[in-house]
């Protein structure tokens, strides 16, 4: 594989694996929301973070997280802070007015996450060519 297509290797890593993140961060912004119990909240947090946080993590990352990805390797430009951002702007942008305010929170956190560990799985560069 050349260093060119190396650069626009397709993250797998990002993609199949980043959204699971969802699991633990919905689970963990869930405690405390009724009044059953934190063993009760943790159990549900768990059951809705696979149900639903993981297809929608997996649908954000397809639609907007590997568009993205391409175009900020383009310009070099893929940084943490940068899929963090994006990770917690989208389901903030898409649930503010529309939801709860704890739901809001929530669903940022949880993108914030799965955004911080879709970059940590992103493909690494190679060496420079001669190397």
């Amino acid at each position: 594989m050349t260093r060119g297509q190396e650069r626009y290797a397709m993250p797998w890593g990002s993609l199949l694996l980043a959204p699971f993140a969802s699991v633990p961060a919905l689970a963990v912004t869930g405690l405390g929301s009724s009044d059953a119990g934190m063993a009760s909240d943790l159990g549900s947090g768990l059951v809705f973070g696979f149900l639903l946080g993981v297809p929608v993590s997996f649908i954000g990352i397809a639609v907007v997280g590997l568009p993205l990805y391409f175009l900020l390797q383009r310009f070099d430009s893929l940084r943490s802070w940068i899929a963090c951002s994006i990770g917690a702007l989208v389901p903030f942008l898409v649930l503010f007015d529309e939801a709860p305010l704890r739901t809001t929170v929530g669903g940022t956190i949880t993108g914030l996450a799965v955004g911080a560990f879709a970059y940590a799985l992103r493909p690494r560069g190679v060496p420079a060519s001669g190397q």
